[in-house]
C-alpha cells in the first residue's frame, strides 16, 4: 500500500520509542508548542496487528484513511504529532510507516538500560499490569524464561522490557529506512537539561526554539511507587480524559497546564511514596550487567556519538536503584 494522496503536504512527528524514557514529559511540552497539532499521546495506529497493546484505531484494521482523524484541527503546515514509544519494538511498523507517510520524522529516546528496566518494573506494578508483590529477581527469572508460574498478562511489553532494553537491535531498520529524519535523543540529557534537550529537537524538526525560552518544564508521569494502585489508574484515567476534552480548545490548554502542578503535588502528597529503592540480588545485579554489557558500544558505532551512561554497568546499579529524580519516566 502506497503513500495516500490524502497525505500529501502533512507532515508528520513521531515520538516512536523507547518507553519509560521521558515520553510523557516531552510529548506534553511539545504538544503546545504552536506550530503543532497533537494527537492523543498513544495512538498505537502503526503497532503490528498482533502487538499485545489495545488501540481505537489501527492501520490493518481501520486503514491508512483513518490515521489523519486521530489529529486535532490546526493549519496544513503544522507538524501532525503523536507519541507511541512501543513503536520501537513493533517488526512490521518501520516499513508500514515508510510506505504510508512521505513526510515523517522521528524522535527515540534512549536510557540506560538497567535504570528503564527498573522504570518498568515499577510502572507495571503501579498499573497492575504484574502483581504488586512480584519481587524484581522474580520479574527478572520471568523474562529470562525461568519463572514458574507467568502472569497471565505476560504477553505485555512490560515483560519483555529486559530484551527491549537492547536498543540497537530494535533501532536498525528506522536509520535504514529513515537516515537523517531520525533524531536520537537521551533521556539523561533531559534530566541534566530539558532547556537545551528541547531546544535540541526544535532545530532537528525546524520548529520556533523562542517557545521553551520561559517555559516550564514540569515533570509528568513520574516514576515512584503509590500506596493505592487503584487511585493512580484512576488519576490517569481522568488526566486521560480531560486531555482529550480540550484538545481543541488552546485557551483551556493553557489554563490546565497551569494548575497541573498544583494538583499534581496534591495527589503526590495523597498516595505517592518516595525513598524507595527495588530490592534485587547480587545475581540479578550481575546478570543486568553481562546482558548489557555490549550494547553500549554497539549503539556508540551505530550512532556515532557518546552516551550520557556509566561506563560500567554493575557500579551504575547502586544509581540505578531509586528513582527519586525521575523525569517523567512515562
Amino acid at each position: 500500500m502506497k503513500s495516500s494522496a490524502k497525505f500529501s503536504g502533512y507532515r508528520f512527528l513521531i515520538i516512536g520509542g523507547t518507553s519509560k524514557a521521558g515520553t510523557t514529559s516531552v510529548f506534553t511540552y511539545l504538544a503546545g508548542h504552536p506550530q503543532i497539532c497533537p494527537a492523543e499521546k498513544e495512538t498505537r495506529f502503526f503497532l503490528d496487528a498482533d502487538y499485545p497493546l489495545p488501540s481505537k484505531k489501527r492501520y490493518q484494521r481501520d486503514g491508512q484513511e483513518k490515521y489523519l482523524s486521530l489529529f486535532g484541527s490546526g493549519p496544513q503546515e503544522s507538524w501532525r504529532f503523536e507519541a507511541t514509544p512501543d513503536y520501537l519494538y513493533s517488526a512490521n511498523t518501520p516499513h508500514v510507516i515508510h510506505e504510508t507517510l512521505a513526510s515523517v520524522h522521528f524522535i527515540f529516546i534512549l536510557r540506560e538500560p538497567i535504570s528503564r528496566l527498573l522504570s518498568w518494573y515499577r510502572f507495571a506494578r503501579k498499573r497492575g499490569v504484574i502483581p504488586y508483590d512480584l519481587t524484581f529477581d522474580d520479574y527478572i527469572c520471568i523474562q529470562q524464561g525461568n519463572g514458574t508460574s507467568l502472569p497471565r498478562e505476560r504477553d505485555h511489553p512490560a515483560f519483555h522490557a529486559l530484551e527491549q532494553g537492547r536498543y540497537s537491535v530494535y533501532l536498525r531498520p528506522y536509520l535504514e529506512l529513515f537516515d537523517k529524519r531520525v533524531h536520537i535523543a537521551f533521556y539523561e540529557d533531559l534530566q541534566r537539561d530539558p532547556l537545551v534537550f528541547m531546544t535540541s529537537i526544535c532545530h532537528s524538526v525546524g520548529i520556533d526554539t523562542a517557545y521553551f525560552q520561559e517555559y516550564r518544564f514540569d515533570v509528568v508521569n513520574k516514576g515512584s511507587d503509590v500506596r493505592s494502585p487503584g487511585l493512580h489508574k484512576a488519576y490517569l484515567e481522568s488526566q486521560e480524559r480531560i486531555h482529550k476534552l480540550v484538545r481543541n480548545m488552546p485557551v483551556l490548554r493553557l489554563l490546565l497546564r497551569r494548575l497541573r502542578p498544583n494538583v499534581t503535588a496534591t495527589y503526590e502528597k495523597l498516595n505517592v511514596i518516595r525513598g524507595k529503592n527495588v530490592a534485587m540480588s547480587n545475581a540479578t545485579k550481575d546478570f543486568m550487567a553481562s546482558y548489557y554489557e555490549e550494547e553500549p558500544a554497539k549503539l556508540r558505532e551505530m550512532l556515532g556519538v557518546e552516551l550520557p551512561w556509566p561506563s560500567n554497568r554493575r557500579s551504575g546499579l547502586s544509581e540505578a536503584g531509586s528513582e527519586l529524580s525521575e523525569h517523567g519516566a512515562g
